[in-house]
């Protein structure tokens, strides 16, 4: 959950707190490389990546109950 002028950097630190909640919660595992994970996977939404971290959510047009993907990045 995040504030409608929340942006994408806030989106991401959103998302990381409900996974650790969610993997303590469930007894997995107990640790994510999230640099890892940053450096691996872009976020998306209608198939636009969320590049610029200060841009905001309404700026890419993201309302509630809105999905976001994670997709692969390429190898250059």
């Amino acid at each position: 959950v995040v504030v409608q002028n929340a942006s994408v950097l806030e989106l991401k630190k959103a998302l990381r707190r409900h996974v650790q909640l969610r993997q303590a919660r469930q007894g997995g595992v107990q640790h994510l490389s999230w640099k890892y994970i940053w450096r691996t996977y872009h976020l998306t939404y209608a198939g636009e990546k969320l590049a610029d971290d200060r841009k905001k959510l309404r700026e890419y047009g993201i309302r509630n109950r809105d999905e976001v993907n994670f997709i692969k990045k390429l190898r250059k």
